[in-house]
């Protein structure tokens, strides 16, 4: 999903520099503020609603869930249809403000922004409806979506660039309609089975649970509004010092910097979709197993690239649209100082992720805030100005700038948490999970459910509980394990299993990677579907509960 939205936004600008000009590829980062401000609502609502609702599915309250998820749908509709009323009246007074010398860069940057403003119900929800899917069990519908509007951009660009007169208007014509063409993907998901979430009819009042989406969604809503002021300070700041040949070498940086978040985001994307869950659980252990994972994989894809881009530096710049002349040269000296940045932006993007899926919004809102506001700009300044002296160009101060800000961001907020939360470890939650835990994995086979009675037996013995309840855990568990392992398909490879002791309550968790299959909703009615184990576990424990999250049944039965 991250590597379609980055690629579309890469090869969008490849395209324009290639079929238009150098110029107009200037002009779209110069657009930028505005399409931030487009994009704000989609993203920080559907953000901040998916780790919100991710939380609720946790705590199994669908009700709640499907409130809040209808609530931002409709303020995202909204708001969006404003933006198009506004787009033709405001187009050209806000390209004269973030173009004021009245340059090509002006007419590039109106056609561009008018149609992003027309088109931002369809960015709206597209962007907050991709983020939803993630949590609700449908990854593959929401890759699927951004790779279609992608691919229809792409052809479009295309099309409308070397065929026909729209020029820069037909860049950003093609992103519009790839994002609404490819919404028909969203009608799978409507008619899913595996849905946790359904539009409901609301009241004035209901719209109050919004509130939980705008709350987890604070470090992003930080996080856009200070990419509005970071790209407007940054077209500001090299125009001014460096004019339209350092916009263009900034372009191919940022663009660099895209392609890192292509191939890194994904990665890091899975931890509040699936954290969120999991804290919502008190799965802590299983949050620690994620991140853990989740950084080495980030950093081994990282060094691939660090490599890729230190070698193919010149090829990279041409393919931005550089002739090979003294402006070629610039973007190759300047991209190789800029890619050093990326190894602490890494760490900092895993930050904020990590820090909203587990409620802590007041770090990950430091982290945005200061990276992309406090630190930048004053150090791409200060860059600038000093690497001037040396050459009198000042263009490699750009990338000198924003290695100073991730390193200054690191620093900070290492001290901030310190501060915080006294004697923390960086994870924060506990190192375990509450209560006396055993936790353990099986294979789906027959062979291994003899093994899950026998732990469990051992463990509550060795915990003193009572040789009848340790018996009702211990049956519980196998007659669940082989009815998953009979009936989960080919898609059940392992089991999960965890049994908690809460003072005087017993929990067991269980989870499968099989088909979908609810056993609350299960009734003995016919031989050729015997599960009569199921029967006698509803019948000996306190208590069943059931939900379909990350793509696996989650069952937690109480004693």
């Amino acid at each position: 999903m991250s590597l379609a939205l980055q690629l579309g936004n890469i090869v969008d600008t490849i395209f324009v520099s290639n079929l238009i000009s150098v110029d107009a590829m200037s002009a779209v980062t110069m657009s930028l503020p505005v399409e931030t401000v487009v994009q704000l609502t989609g993203y920080c609502l559907g953000i901040g609603g998916s780790i919100a609702v991710g939380n609720m599915l946790g705590r199994r309250d669908k009700e709640s869930a499907s409130k809040l998820f209808s609530a931002t749908f409709l303020v995202t509709l909204v708001v969006g249809l404003i933006f198009s009323f506004c787009a033709f009246p405001t187009a050209e007074p806000i390209a004269r403000i973030l173009v004021p010398d009245g340059s090509i860069l002006t007419d590039y940057t109106r056609d561009y922004i008018r149609i992003s403003m027309l088109g931002a119900p369809v960015i709206g929800i597209g962007l907050m409806m991709v983020n939803y899917l993630g949590v609700e069990n449908h990854p593959e519908l929401a890759s699927t979506y951004l790779v279609l509007a992608n691919v229809i951009n792409l052809v479009l660009d295309y099309i409308f660039l070397r065929f026909t007169p729209l020029g820069i208007t037909g860049a950003s014509l093609s992103t519009v309609l790839g994002f609404l063409f490819a919404m028909f993907v969203f009608l799978f998901y409507v008619r899913s089975d595996k849905r946790n979430l359904h539009f409901v009819r609301l009241k004035v009042k209901d719209f109050v649970i919004i509130k939980e989406a705008i709350v987890t969604g604070i470090p992003m809503l930080v996080f856009m509004a200070t990419s509005f002021v970071k790209a407007l300070g940054l077209n500001t700041i090299i125009m001014n010092q460096i004019g339209e040949e350092g916009m263009a070498v900034f372009t191919v940086c940022d663009n660099v910097l895209l392609i890192v978040e292509m191939l890194t985001g994904g990665i890091i994307g899975v931890i509040p979709n699936v954290a969120g869950i999991l804290f919502g659980e008190k799965d802590y252990i299983g949050i620690h197993v994620l991140c853990k994972k989740m950084l080495k994989y980030s950093y081994l894809v990282l060094a691939m690239v660090f490599i890729f881009v230190m070698t193919f530096t010149e090829q990279i710049t041409i393919l931005f649209g550089s002739d090979g002349g003294e402006l070629g040269t610039q973007m190759v000296h300047a991209l190789r100082i800029f890619i050093f940045c990326v190894v602490p932006y890494l760490w900092n993007k895993f930050i904020v992720s990590y820090y909203e899926s587990i409620e802590e919004t007041t770090i990950a809102s430091f982290v945005t805030f200061l990276e992309n506001a406090v630190a930048l700009l004053p150090a791409t300044f200060t860059g600038i100005y000093i690497w001037k002296q040396i050459d009198r160009i000042g263009i490699n101060g750009i990338a000198a700038g924003f290695i100073a800000t991730e390193i200054i961001t690191v620093a900070a907020t290492w001290i901030f948490r310190k501060i915080k939360h006294k004697n923390s470890t960086f994870y924060i939650v506990p190192d375990k999970n509450p209560g006396i835990n055993l936790d353990f994995s099986i294979r789906s086979s027959m062979d291994e459910t003899q093994n899950v009675h026998r732990k469990i037996i051992e463990f509550c013995r060795e915990r003193g509980v009572s040789a009848n309840k340790a018996n009702l855990a211990a049956v519980c568990a196998e007659e669940m394990t082989v009815n998953i392992i009979k009936y989960g398909g080919k898609t059940s490879n392992w089991i999960d299993i965890n049994l908690c002791l809460e003072e005087d309550l017993c929990r067991l968790r269980i989870r499968d990677n099989g088909i979908i299959f609810n056993p609350l909703e299960y009734k003995h009615d016919s031989e050729e579907f015997d599960i009569h184990g199921i029967e006698l576990v509803k019948k000996i424990s306190k208590s069943m509960d059931y939900i379909r999250a990350i793509d696996m049944n989650n069952t937690i039965i109480s004693f």
